[in-house]
């Protein structure tokens, strides 16, 4: 009888949030788990995601609600194709709704790690991600300030 391994999806940006997340999930071993990436669609990821799964949405723009309404059912759609156990995050705002809807509807736990670029203060998508995560990571110390609940696990 074969084993279902567990689903993690990996949603972030794909320039420096992308680098983020290959060095904060450098250790897991790929071939043990189900992974699929969900970004939106740049061109200089296409040899790392030819031999990947992965799924791109548009990315959203902070000032055209348009965009977050496109993102939002995009996410879901591919939250319920693929039913991740697992969502690791470095954001940006466009990763957000797949936590959001990925916590609320399929309690899918919720791995978000903060940028390096943010040492005083912080940027919009970790202080809505740190309400739905399980493990919210910080690479500063600092940032326990502002997230007082979070793990601090240095600079990648």
């Amino acid at each position: 009888m074969k084993t279902k391994k567990n689903k993690i999806c990996m949603a972030c940006c794909p320039g420096g949030h992308f680098t983020e997340l290959r060095l904060a999930t450098k250790e897991i071993d790929e071939s043990k788990f189900d992974i699929y990436w969900l970004m939106f669609k740049s061109e200089h990821l296409k040899s790392f995601l030819s031999t990947r799964k992965y799924h791109f949405v548009i990315n959203v723009v902070p000032n055209k609600k348009w965009t977050w309404i496109v993102n939002a059912f995009q996410s879901l759609y591919f939250l319920f194709r693929e039913r991740p156990n697992v969502i690791i995050s470095t954001g940006s705002g466009m990763a957000f709704p797949t936590i959001f809807f990925g916590k609320l509807l399929l309690k899918s736990k919720v791995i978000y790690v903060c940028s390096a670029a943010d040492v005083y203060t912080s940027s919009r998508t970790p202080q809505s991600a740190y309400k739905y995560s399980d493990l919210f990571c910080v690479q500063w110390e600092e940032m326990l300030k502002i997230f007082p609940k979070a793990k601090y696990i240095g600079v990648l």
